[in-house]
C-alpha cells in the first residue's frame, strides 16, 4: 500500500545542461519560466492565473487591494453618494500607452462591454448589480447600482480598455493600446509572449514549457532568469542549494480544495463527502509532499484575511469515522467506487495518487483520470466529473461565495460547478449582500463559513505557499502572496560588477 510517510521520492534528473546550451541571448532581457500560456490577454475574459497575472502589468483597473484584501484606488478614488451611487475620480496621470488618458467614457465602454450578454464575459454576473453608468465629464464617472452593496468598489478590479478597441476581436486575446506599466510586443508560436516596461523600454519574455524540470535546469543554466509558481516542492528543496541562484518561500493564499457533482452519483450525498473529509490525512501531505510549503485550509479565505476563518468547526483525520459513516450507507460487500479527474502536471498527480491510497485504507475506491489541462478544464465547468481537485488563486473578495456556491450561480451564470443547491446558503449569501455594515457582513460570512463546512460542496485541502527562484543577477523582484508579478515594475538584471 502506498502510504504518505513513504512518499519521499527521487529528483531525477534525464537532460544535462550541455543539451539545454543556448546561445546568442540578450543579456538585457529578463526571462520568466512559465508551466503554461495565458489563455488570453483580455481582461474581459481572462479566468486562469497566468492571463490574470499579465494582465496586470499590461492594464490598469480603478481598484486594486491591500494586503488584508481592503479595496484600495489604483487609477481612482471613489466617494460614496447613496448608499446605490458611488462616484470615481480618475488619476489625471493616468495614461494609455499610446499616450492618450484614461477618460471616463474608457471605463464606461469598459464596464459596459463586461455586462453586454453578448460578448460572454465570465466577469458580467458579479457585475449584475450595476444598474446603470454616467459620464459627469473627462475624469468621473457614476456607478448607480440596483441594490446597496457597500463592497461595491472592490468589484471594480478589472483592466480598463481604451474605448476605441472594445469591438475589436482578435483570436489572439490580444488589445493594442493599455494603461499599465507594460505594453504588449507579440506572441511567438511557441507560446513566448513579450512585454516592454514603458518607463526604460526593458524587454521580459514569459517562456512556456511544462515540465518543471526543463525550467528548473533552464535556470540553473542562465536561459530563464526567474521560475515562479508550478515547482515541485522537492525540485524548489534541490534549487535552493544551487549556486548561483537563489530560493524564496513565502505563505500564499492558492486555496486547494477537492469539488464535487452533488447533482448525481454517490458524491450528491453528504455522506460520502464527510467520509471523504475524514480520510485524508492533510497535515502527512503536507510535511511529505509538500516539504512543509503549505497550510491546512479549512475555508477559501486564509485567516489573514479580513472574512478569514475564524473559530470555525474543524473535521479532523479520523480514517475511523469514516469507515463507520461508509459502513451506514448499506453498500453490503462493494467498495464504493469513485472517479476522480486532476490535471497531467506530475505534482498534482502525485497528490492524487496519494488520495486515492488513503481513501482506498477507508474503503473508497478511487478511479484516477490525468487529462491535459484543456480537457481537464473544460470538464469541469461543464459539470463531466464525480470528484476533481482545482485551486482557486488571488481571491479577494467574499462575492465568490455568490459566483461559486450560489444555486443560481450554476454554469453559465457562475461557477457553481457542482451544482451545489442549499435555500440556507442562499439565504446567508443574499443576507450578506444586502448588509450595509461590515461587522453584520462579516458574521453572516462566519455563518456561511460553517454552512459549506457542514454541507461540504468543496474538501478544503491547503493553502500553497509561493515558491519562486532566480538567478542571483536579478535584483528587486519579489513576489505577493497571490503569485502576482508586479515587482517586475522595478526588477533589474545586474552583471557580476553589480553594474546594470
Amino acid at each position: 500500500m502506498f502510504r504518505c510517510g513513504t512518499a519521499q521520492g527521487v529528483l531525477v534528473i534525464w537532460l544535462t545542461l550541455a543539451a539545454l546550451a543556448c546561445t546568442d541571448r540578450d543579456p538585457s532581457i529578463i526571462r520568466i519560466g512559465l508551466a503554461r500560456a495565458p489563455a488570453t490577454l483580455d481582461p474581459r475574459f481572462a479566468t486562469d492565473a497566468v492571463s490574470s497575472r499579465l494582465i496586470r502589468l499590461l492594464h490598469r483597473s480603478l481598484v486594486d487591494f491591500d494586503d488584508n484584501a481592503n479595496p484600495r484606488p489604483e487609477i481612482a478614488k471613489w466617494r460614496q453618494l447613496s448608499p446605490v451611487h458611488y462616484r470615481f475620480f480618475i488619476d489625471a496621470e493616468a495614461f494609455f500607452s499610446d499616450g492618450t488618458p484614461v477618460e471616463a467614457s474608457d471605463i464606461v465602454a469598459t464596464y459596459s462591454s463586461i455586462l453586454d450578454p453578448h460578448m460572454g464575459s465570465p466577469h458580467r454576473a458579479p457585475l449584475s448589480n450595476i444598474k446603470d453608468m454616467e459620464v459627469i465629464d473627462a475624469k468621473t464617472v457614476d456607478f448607480h447600482l440596483i441594490q446597496p452593496d457597500f463592497m461595491f468598489p472592490g468589484l471594480l478590479g478589472i483592466g480598463i480598455i481604451k474605448g476605441e478597441e472594445i469591438n475589436i476581436k482578435r483570436e489572439t486575446g490580444v488589445l493594442e493600446t493599455s494603461a499599465g506599466a507594460f505594453e504588449y510586443i507579440e506572441q511567438r508560436a511557441d507560446g513566448t509572449t513579450v512585454l516592454r516596461r514603458r518607463t526604460d523600454g526593458t524587454h521580459f519574455e514569459f517562456h512556456v514549457n511544462k515540465d518543471a524540470t526543463i525550467r528548473a535546469l533552464k535556470l540553473i543554466n542562465g536561459e530563464l532568469d526567474i521560475i515562479q509558481g508550478d515547482i515541485p516542492p522537492q525540485m524548489f528543496q534541490w534549487l535552493s542549494s544551487q549556486p548561483g541562484v537563489h530560493a524564496h518561500s513565502s505563505k500564499g493564499t492558492t486555496f486547494s480544495y477537492l469539488g464535487f457533482n452533488m447533482q448525481i452519483g454517490e458524491t450528491s450525498r453528504r455522506e460520502v463527502r464527510l467520509a471523504i473529509h475524514h480520510a485524508i490525512d492533510r497535515e502527512c501531505i503536507i510535511k511529505h509532499i509538500f516539504r512543509g510549503h503549505a497550510r491546512r485550509a479549512q475555508s477559501l479565505f486564509p485567516p489573514e484575511h479580513w472574512a478569514g476563518e475564524i473559530q470555525l468547526s474543524k473535521l479532523d483525520f479520523d480514517p475511523e469515522r469514516a469507515r463507520a459513516i461508509l459502513g451506514d450507507l448499506d453498500l453490503g460487500d462493494a467498495r464504493l467506487q469513485l472517479e476522480y479527474k486532476t490535471s497531467s502536471d506530475p505534482f498534482r498527480l502525485r497528490i492524487a495518487t496519494i488520495i486515492k491510497s488513503q481513501l482506498a485504507e477507508v474503503g473508497i475506491d478511487l478511479e484516477v483520470q490525468s487529462l491535459d489541462w484543456g480537457t481537464f478544464y473544460g470538464d469541469v465547468k461543464t459539470g463531466h466529473f464525480q470528484v476533481y481537485s482545482l485551486s482557486w488563486v488571488g481571491l479577494k473578495l467574499p462575492d465568490i461565495f455568490h459566483h461559486a456556491f450560489h444555486s443560481e450561480s450554476v454554469p453559465p451564470n457562475g461557477v457553481n460547478r457542482g451544482r451545489y443547491r442549499e435555500s440556507a446558503a442562499d439565504a446567508l449569501i443574499e443576507a450578506a449582500e444586502r448588509s450595509d455594515d461590515r461587522r453584520s457582513r462579516l458574521e453572516l460570512y462566519h455563518a456561511l463559513h460553517e454552512r459549506l463546512m457542514y454541507d461540504l460542496p468543496y474538501v478544503p485541502l491547503w493553502y500553497e505557499d509561493q515558491l519562486m527562484v532566480m538567478r542571483d543577477s536579478i535584483v528587486g523582484y519579489s513576489t505577493g502572496v497571490d503569485g502576482n508579478f508586479d515587482a517586475l515594475e522595478i526588477t533589474a538584471k545586474v552583471d557580476s560588477f553589480g553594474a546594470h
